[in-house]
């Protein structure tokens, strides 16, 4: 894989344009519970970069991989981390698209993190700006993914041999479980050994923000609006967390992580992110719906 910050234009311009495909990691510098470094969500978009790299070279020797350095940016982080407006993340990624575009390339494996609602509703507005105006196809996996994580999707808790509240979904979804998990597989030694006596955090459901918006849940759901109300219980169920006076750090059971389910969540993170690059090298449009997608007003930029 060749680093795109140490190549001369001239380097660039020498590359197969339908065979190379440049990858890039998205994701904040943010709290991780006491036990986690802040750099958590890169570390883990890294090693699933290398992991797909490596599985699509093994699929197609002939392509060739360009790395941007990792960008520690993201929006709709916990108190106490480095929250980006999001704005930033859309134009972040529309001048990429742009460059991509006038150098002749046409291919971006986005690799992400995090979950933060506008976080991802803005990555999936600049994929779709990126095709419709550049015709450049960015791959962006985790934005599926996570979905299937918050909605404890059968078949993904089938392939990684775990259950509700223990693979990112709204009851895991900080430096729990899964998190923690994925850390002790990538790198034990940066996992402080505090997490083996943490016990289960959730969110307190009760607050206003809850409190307020059910009643207008449970309105879109009488006139057949599921998908809204599901969304709105999503957002709802963040903002209880996030306006606490002194939020947990972490959501979900450390304590009961462990490298082997860290492993197979790797894989199947890897996976999807085969699975989206090959669609791109297919031509199959890559449009996603994230969690929230059909909010995606709480987010400013225009698609």
């Amino acid at each position: 894989m060749l680093n795109l910050e140490v190549l001369t234009s001239s380097e660039l311009d020498a590359l197969q344009s339908d065979k190379t495909i440049f990858v890039m990691v998205m994701s904040p510098v943010e709290v991780h519970g006491p036990h986690l470094p802040l750099g958590t969500d890169v570390m883990v978009a890294t090693e699933i970069r290398d992991r797909a790299v490596e599985r699509l070279k093994s699929i197609d020797p002939s392509l060739e991989f360009v790395a941007f350095p990792p960008y520690y940016i993201g929006s709709d982080t916990i108190p106490g981390s480095v929250d980006v407006n999001s704005k930033a993340l859309y134009y972040l990624l529309k001048a990429t698209a742009l460059f991509l575009k006038l150098r002749g390339f046409k291919y971006l494996l986005l690799l992400d993190n995090h979950g933060g609602p506008r976080h991802q509703i803005a990555t999936a507005k600049a994929v779709r700006k990126a095709y419709s105006k550049y015709g450049v196809y960015i791959a962006a996996p985790f934005l599926s993914f996570y979905r299937k994580m918050v909605e404890n999707d059968p078949v993904l808790l089938e392939k990684v041999q775990l259950g509700a509240g223990s693979c990112g979904d709204v009851d895991d979804s900080h430096a729990g479980q899964n998190e923690t998990s994925l850390m002790l597989c990538i790198n034990e030694d940066a996992v402080n050994e505090r997490y083996k006596s943490l016990e289960r955090t959730t969110i307190n459901k009760g607050k206003w923000p809850a409190l307020l918006l059910r009643p207008v849940s449970f309105l879109m759901r009488l006139v057949g609006l599921g998908q809204v109300a599901d969304d709105i219980d999503y957002v709802s169920m963040l903002l209880c967390w996030v306006t606490e006076k002194l939020p947990p750090t972490y959501i979900g059971e450390p304590k009961a992580a462990c490298a082997g389910a860290g492993e197979r969540m790797l894989k199947a993170l890897t996976d999807e992110a085969v699975q989206a690059t090959l669609d791109a090298l297919a031509g199959k449009e890559p449009f996603h719906q994230p969690k929230g997608w059909t909010l995606r007003v709480i987010e400013p930029s225009r698609m």
